[in-house]
């Protein structure tokens, strides 16, 4: 029995004695698809791998490895991989996305989807992270940047997997954080057909406001009178948690209900001399531009949203994002994209920013490319298709307002015409889940391991545990997930154990404590208002 007829037994779900497959996996690099060159596929054996710039990994299965590029204009470079299961593929494709400006292909999360029988594909998005931010001064690039490079890689991903496999994916899924989030809101607005399900965290969809709030962080605490050190940070986020600790019920150091957390952080402000147990009135004035967000300072038009109170640990070095406290350059994205992209001038200074006119300029210029915010999911909803979207509650870069506030402009297009209400009509298809005690993505001290950057325990990796295996049920067998238990684990260390477990609440629901038993226990709290 040759090879191909053997990996027809292992997707008999999917196989007729009629199938032809690919001869081997070498022979993808003569595969035609539209401005593709196949640069290499080749077969990577079970066990130990070496990521590209990462460290080895470890206990792999076999795979079919094609690396390509594509130049839908003159100046693209979109580089891709498809990772293709020798044995045991479970007849789909999960595509993964990127974080920050991209540039580099997400091997990382491609190894989850590889190991949980997916066929999974990642895209640098058409540049390198090491080369000069100069390439988001071209409108072209910033494109395949934002959307078409994905979407281009996402057809060709499943042109290859039906070339392999002599059968296309039979579900298609996308899961990212960050960008990735954006990505994952951008392809159910403008490719709605793309995937059947898509998993969207921390999205900065909003993303030319996102930039501006980077920038507002950064300079709102860039003097020596308004920087906001460790321990000052410490202060606030041990008074927001007296003041909010206990709105679900149980007093154990995370805030779950942030948004009702009402707190004023005038109450720290020192009475004489600055010291370590209060806030001086410049820094309580910082802490309250945080919470609040970047404002126009002409209209006073609120441009974006604040940080919820709870996080506050997580603005500083623990949560590794690093917008506040800025000397040279606003932090994370902000700096190099409107140095560049905006004003095309490399010695731009944050400082500078102007929120009335730059800010103007900038949604005019750059939101109609790089920004993913239409409610409009009418044709992504009538495909029948499925959008799961999260958001760390303490998340110290992207607002999770921001998510919000999105999810609620879609209940609102939604309601328009309908006979039921917009929400009713709207959780058919998109349920958003609030994280308590997440910071960016991943981290934090609450419970943050559901299938998406760290795994659900290994005896729990269902639906009721794992955000992705929750999005193929939905899509697969219409079961819409009302709650998420998630883990937190000891030092976020999967292998150190379990320390807690809550449920996570399709929003506007969040987990209470009973009032009695284990508060460690899941069972133990309700999905409630």
């Amino acid at each position: 029995m040759d090879a191909m007829h053997r990996r027809c037994l292992v997707v008999v779900a999917f196989c007729s004695s009629s199938v032809v497959f690919a001869a081997s996996c070498e022979r993808l690099t003569s595969l035609s698809l539209p401005n593709t060159t196949i640069k290499s596929a080749k077969v990577i054996g079970a066990g130990t791998y070496a990521l590209p710039g990462a460290h080895p990994v470890k206990d792999l299965p076999a795979f079919c490895a094609v690396h390509g590029v594509l130049k839908p204009t003159d100046v693209s470079d979109i580089h891709f991989e498809v990772w293709l299961p020798e044995k045991n593929w479970n007849g789909k494709l999960e595509t993964v996305g990127n974080g920050g400006l991209a540039g580099t292909i997400s091997f990382g999360p491609m190894v989850a989807a590889l190991r949980n029988g997916f066929a999974t594909a990642s895209t640098d998005t058409g540049h390198t992270a090491k080369e000069p931010p100069a390439w988001l001064e071209n409108r072209d690039r910033l494109i395949d940047y934002s959307y078409r490079g994905l979407h281009l890689v996402t057809i060709n991903a499943k042109a290859i997997v039906q070339a392999y496999y002599s059968q296309s994916p039979q579900y298609s899924y996308f899961s990212g954080c960050s960008t990735g989030g954006k990505q994952g809101l951008m392809e159910a607005q403008r490719y709605p057909a793309d995937y059947d399900g898509i998993i969207a965290g921390d999205a900065a969809n909003f993303w030319t406001h996102q930039m501006m709030s980077e920038v507002w962080n950064g300079v709102v605490t860039s003097s020596p009178d308004t920087n906001l050190p460790q321990d000052k940070l410490q202060l606030v986020q041990e008074a927001v948690l007296a003041a909010c600790d206990a709105l679900d019920g149980a007093v154990d150091g995370i805030v779950s209900d942030p948004v009702h957390c009402h707190f004023d952080p005038k109450n720290l402000e020192c009475k004489g001399e600055d010291a370590s147990s209060c806030l001086t009135a410049a820094q309580v004035s910082a802490v309250e531009k945080i919470y609040n967000g970047p404002v126009n300072p002409r209209t006073g038009q609120k441009l974006y949203p604040g940080l919820y109170p709870g996080g506050e640990l997580g603005w500083g070095k623990a949560g590794g994002q690093f917008v506040i406290n800025r000397a040279k350059s606003s932090g994370v994205s902000s700096n190099d994209f409107f140095r560049y992209a905006l004003f095309q001038n490399p010695d731009w200074e944050f400082r500078n920013f102007d929120f009335d006119r730059d800010g103007k300029a900038a949604d005019e210029k750059l939101a109609p490319v790089t920004n993913a915010t239409d409610p409009n999911l009418e044709e992504f909803r009538k495909l029948g298709h499925k959008l799961l979207y999260y958001h760390g509650a303490s998340d110290p870069l992207i607002p999770a307002q921001n998510g919000i506030d999105y999810y609620q402009s879609v209940v609102a297009a939604q309601g328009r015409g309908a006979v039921d209400t917009g929400l009713e009509r709207t959780q058919g298809f998109f349920r958003v889940f609030l994280i308590p005690g997440l910071y960016h993505c991943a981290g934090g001290p609450g419970a943050t391991a559901f299938g998406t950057y760290l795994p659900a325990p290994g005896y729990q990796q269902d639906a009721d545990h794992d955000m992705v295996r929750a999005i193929e049920k939905w899509v697969e067998q219409g079961v819409a997930p009302d709650r998420i238990v998630a883990t937190k684990y000891v030092e976020n260390t999967p292998a150190k154990g379990i320390a807690l477990q809550r449920p996570l609440c399709a929003y506007p629901l969040v987990a209470r404590y009973k009032g009695s038993g284990d508060m460690n226990d899941a069972a133990n709290f309700v999905c409630m208002k």
